[in-house]
């Protein structure tokens, strides 16, 4: 079993949960929503003025560190 079959395998079991994931230069907070051929999808809830549901795509290759929130 090697590592990056594990993460995948973990993200597939993870939909629907809320997840931070940071990059060298983001932290993303959001419900996790699809993750196929290396790309985590998130819908992150922006909050200003009004409050804002949007899309976000990260490459799995540009992750430090995925935390799931139970």
């Amino acid at each position: 079993m090697n590592f990056s079959w594990r993460l995948e395998s973990q993200l597939q079991q993870s939909m629907g949960m809320t997840l931070e994931v940071a990059t060298d230069n983001a932290l993303f907070e959001g419900v996790l929503k699809n993750f196929e051929n290396g790309l985590i999808k998130l819908e992150e809830t922006v909050i200003g003025y009004e409050r804002e549901n949007r899309s976000v795509s990260i490459a799995l290759s540009s992750v430090n560190f995925i935390k799931v929130q139970f």
